[in-house]
């Protein structure tokens, strides 16, 4: 029995042969792109983690600085306001038979009249001798503010003017201490706003004030001191706050 032919009219289709040169080049461009983007990703680790490294020092540097002015400025108040002072005008802290607080004899001061003016050159020296140390390279400020009355008992200002160019070099600004009278708290604020870091210290206290029934009052305020770097203040902004020059230091 002779066997029959089978025709096949199908068409067969080519198998894919990985090893033509289309597949070859879409897995070297698959691959190049996986590279570059680990390569992108390295990059821009080691970028953030160069720059962490290259501020760390700095950065805590700078928040060290800040709460070290700051603490100097809270101890600073603190010894301002009971440090001691003669009892008696006029003595010395070694003649006299009686010492008491400083922040004592400001309240009796303002006990007065509602105004402190005997001690403010007392106050004034006593600031001033404190905040010695660092006078060279710190401005600063101290008041004290009354709540109720919307109004400054007391004002010191401490700062220097600009340092200008002589013959021998920089020559330093003379230091000057200003009396001042702002009309109002914001006026101060802007002031401190202007000069931009600083590191402000408070603290709340009560005075006492005898009105013309005899009665007593006790009127809140707050004792502030402020320090921060020196700049020099325009005389526009000095005579908004009302400052009168009390005292040049000659710089050194």
């Amino acid at each position: 029995m002779a066997l029959k032919p089978i025709a096949c009219n199908r068409m067969l289709k080519p198998l894919t042969n990985k090893s033509q040169p289309g597949f070859l080049n879409s897995k070297g461009q698959a691959a190049l792109t996986d590279a570059l983007y680990f390569l992108l990703i390295v990059s821009i680790i080691c970028t953030m983690l160069f720059f962490y490294a290259s501020n760390y020092g700095l950065t805590l540097q700078e928040k060290v600085s800040n709460q070290y002015w700051k603490e100097y400025a809270t101890g600073a108040l603190e010894t301002i306001l009971y440090s001691s002072t003669p009892r008696i005008a006029g003595h010395s802290l070694d003649s006299t038979p009686e010492v008491d607080y400083l922040l004592a004899a400001v309240k009796e001061d303002f006990a007065e009249n509602g105004k402190i003016e005997e001690t403010a050159e007392v106050l004034k020296q006593n600031i001033k001798g404190i905040m010695q140390p660092i006078a060279p390279g710190f401005d600063y400020m101290f008041y004290f503010y009354l709540f109720d009355a919307k109004e400054f008992a007391f004002v010191m200002l401490y700062t220097r003017d600009a340092p200008t160019l002589g013959d021998a070099g920089i020559e330093h600004g003379d230091a000057k201490i200003f009396f001042c009278n702002p009309p109002s708290l914001n006026t101060l604020e802007k002031l401190v706003e202007g000069i931009g870091a600083s590191a402000p210290s408070n603290a709340r206290v009560q005075f006492i004030e005898i009105s013309e029934s005899d009665i007593p009052g006790y009127p809140p305020a707050e004792v502030n001191l402020t320090m921060w770097i020196p700049t020099p203040l325009d005389s526009e902004l000095l005579d908004e706050l009302n400052c009168e020059l009390n005292e040049t230091i000659p710089s050194s």
